[in-house]
């Protein structure tokens, strides 16, 4: 059994180790590249910090304005990029441990309106603006992009091996973006054709729109948006194959 990995390199290689420890083969094929903002408008003080991906936390890591930010709340869309948080040295941080609609729950349950700024770290697209939906439940919000993600120039000679030679089970797509920047590094590799015999499994419905829009033949929608949540997935789709 093999399994296509999509995230950006280093995403890759700790989602590979876990997928390891479930018996799992996997190859990385990153869509994407991260690229960090040099120079990214931090801000001095806010009521809380807002993150979405690990990503952020990553960009900032290491600046010389990160030890300043340390002591702000730190709100966290899921269990990884609180954790990453933590890592860096953020002291108090939340989890929703959901989608970015749970975060905005966490912080509409946890701060008022009127208690101060929040500031939203992102990346440049971001799925669902959370920053518009804050607004618009009267808090003052704000969003400063920290990284861009960016389409990788194409997929490595492995990946294109295994798909060329129907050697995928599933191909893993964590984002929208993702989903589109691998579909069309498939279609630049002439194997569009490959991904109708192929499932991808999906962190949520609007990943599992864009997969289907790639070409993608079939797609399991993970339960919570979450990668244990798509591992789980995983396993049960190939436990499955496997009494066919």
């Amino acid at each position: 059994m093999t399994v296509l990995v999509t995230r950006a390199a280093l995403d890759s290689e700790r989602t590979i180790a876990r997928l390891a420890e479930h018996g799992i083969a996997a190859i990385a094929a990153p869509a994407i590249e991260i690229r960090v903002y040099d120079n990214p408008d931090l801000p001095v003080t806010c009521r809380a910090l807002i993150v979405t991906s690990t990503n952020a936390i990553r960009a900032i890591a290491g600046r010389a304005e990160l030890p300043g930010l340390l002591g702000i709340p730190l709100y966290a869309v899921g269990d990884r990029t609180a954790e990453a948080a933590r890592e860096a040295g953020f002291t108090t941080v939340r989890s929703a441990s959901g989608a970015v609609g749970d975060l905005a729950g966490l912080l509409r349950n946890e701060i008022e309106p009127g208690e101060g700024l929040l500031v939203h770290l992102s990346g440049r697209d971001v799925a669902g603006d959370l920053s518009v939906e804050l607004a618009l439940a009267g808090y003052g919000v704000e969003r400063r992009i920290v990284y861009e993600s960016l389409s990788a120039g194409r997929l490595p000679e492995a990946a294109v091996d295994a798909l060329e030679h129907d050697d995928v089970d599933a191909v893993l797509l964590y984002s929208p973006r993702s989903a589109e920047c691998f579909g069309r590094l498939a279609a630049n590799a002439g194997l569009t054709g490959r991904l109708a015999k192929t499932t991808a499994i999906v962190m949520s419905p609007n990943v599992a729109d864009k997969a289907s829009a790639a070409g993608f033949g079939h797609n399991v929608v993970a339960n919570t948006p979450d990668e244990s949540a798509m591992i789980e997935s995983l396993e049960r789709f190939l436990k499955g194959r496997l009494r066919h």
